[in-house]
C-alpha cells in the first residue's frame, strides 16, 4: 500500500511539472529609435527615441542615460529628445537629454507628463 502512496505521488509531480510553461526572457527593448543623426566631425550626434509603456521622469531618465551610455565612446557631444508612446517627432519632446563635457543632463517637458484626470 506504502508503495503505491509514493509511486502515485511520484507520478503525479512528474505530470504537474510538465504543464506549465518555460519561464521566458523578453527581448523587447524599453525604446525605439526614430532618427539618429550623427556629425562625426563635430563629434556630436542627434538622436530621438521614443520609449515603450507609460512614459514616467524617472523611467526616462535611466533609458536615457543607458542611450548616451551606449554612444558615449563614439561622441563628445549627444543630444537625446525623448517621446512617449502616441507622440510624434513633430511634437514637443517628453524630455532632452544631453551629454556635454562627460556630463548628463535632462530636462523635462511639464506639458508632456501624464496628466491626472479628476473623478466625480
Amino acid at each position: 500500500m506504502l508503495k503505491i502512496a509514493v509511486i502515485s505521488i511520484g507520478l503525479l509531480l512528474l505530470a504537474g511539472c510538465g504543464t506549465a510553461p518555460a519561464p521566458s526572457r523578453s527581448n523587447a527593448q524599453p525604446y525605439s529609435i526614430i532618427s539618429e543623426q550623427p556629425d562625426p566631425p563635430a563629434s556630436s550626434l542627434t538622436l530621438l527615441i521614443k520609449v515603450s509603456g507609460p512614459a514616467t521622469q524617472a523611467g526616462v531618465k535611466s533609458i536615457a542615460e543607458a542611450v548616451i551610455a551606449e554612444r558615449k565612446g563614439e561622441y563628445q557631444h549627444i543630444v537625446l529628445k525623448t517621446y512617449a508612446e502616441g507622440m510624434s517627432a513633430s511634437d514637443t519632446p517628453f524630455a532632452i537629454s544631453r551629454l556635454e563635457d562627460g556630463t548628463v543632463t535632462h530636462r523635462f517637458n511639464s506639458l508632456a507628463e501624464t496628466q491626472k484626470i479628476q473623478t466625480h
